[in-house]
């Protein structure tokens, strides 16, 4: 992903990276400064970080556009109220978006996902089918307090995952997403590491809490999974093979039915129900297109 060179952290790691080694399970150094937070709570949490200043040498991202996408599908929804038809959407459903919020996501592709996700949950509440919209990325770049752990204990070899996880939830499946909830995405300081396969297994743990007897989990991402202290200790393996087992481990269950799409990013050497699509402009229809081929597979 995005490399950050003026990064300080970057500065401590050492000339070579450790090899990776198959044998290692997968962990986490310590799981003690994980965040699951939900959106609106950001400001407070992300103004607490010590780091969160490198943010400002990126361009605030306008959220108009997602305010007039609202009303534009409020709109719509007022004019079709009267003429539209009881759909045949399975009702004992429900669908989890999961967006990668990682650095190279930042620009149009996570104004795109934002769009995608209003225009998704619009589509979902039409057909009566729950959802909810989820984000990951990490609370610090190139590793946070568990990296900082990790160096107070002697930096131990292969130590596992030594970043903090951030996962946002933007929409529970209690709540109605919003233009304002979707903002948030766009915020300069949020968007930073993806560490794919542990979002995936949360992503995958809510929805297996939940009784609907049909459940989605769809992800959309711009690319591996990358946080540079968890590669350079561990080998630049680790995440990819994590992230592969975790969604081979999913499909293999079969009770949650997992499908992707990549931004410019060949998702299918990863997941049996991928697509790729060229640019984030193409995010909104090929969602909906998805979507629809998940609740109705017959079709």
């Amino acid at each position: 992903m995005m490399a950050l060179s003026f990064l300080p952290s970057l500065r401590k790691f050492r000339q070579t990276p450790v090899p990776f080694d198959p044998a290692r399970p997968y962990r986490a150094y310590t799981r003690d400064y994980d965040l699951e937070i939900k959106a609106g709570d950001l400001d407070a949490v992300l103004a607490a970080l010590p780091d969160r200043r490198w943010a400002e040498r990126f361009p605030q991202i306008d959220p108009g556009p997602l305010y007039d996408l609202e009303a534009e599908l409020a709109g719509r929804r007022a004019d079709l109220a009267a003429t539209q038809q009881q759909d045949s959407s399975p009702s004992d459903t429900i669908v989890t978006l999961l967006i990668d919020h990682s650095g190279s996501m930042r620009g149009q592709p996570i104004l795109f996902a934002a769009r995608a996700a209003l225009v998704a949950s619009d589509l979902l509440d039409g057909l009566g089918v729950t959802h909810e919209v989820l984000g990951f990325t990490t609370a610090r770049w190139k590793g946070g307090q568990s990296r900082e752990k990790w160096l107070n204990d002697r930096k131990p070899s292969y130590p596992g995952r030594l970043n903090d996880l951030l996962h946002v939830v933007y929409c529970s499946p209690a709540e109605k997403l919003s233009a304002r909830h979707c903002a948030e995405m766009l915020r300069r300081d949020l968007l930073k590491e993806n560490i794919d396969g542990e979002a995936i297994e949360w992503a995958a743990s809510r929805l297996r809490q939940r009784d609907e007897r049909q459940k989605c989990l769809i992800v959309l991402s711009d690319g591996a999974p990358v946080d540079d202290s968890t590669l350079h200790e561990n080998g630049d393996r680790y995440l990819d093979r994590h992230l592969r087992r975790v969604i081979g481990e999913i499909e293999q269950a079969g009770d949650i039915r997992l499908a992707a799409i990549g931004i410019g990013h060949p998702v299918e050497q990863y997941y049996k129900d991928g697509l790729t699509i060229s640019s984030p402009e193409e995010l909104e229809s090929t969602l909906v297109q998805l979507i629809n081929r998940l609740l109705h597979p017959s079709a």
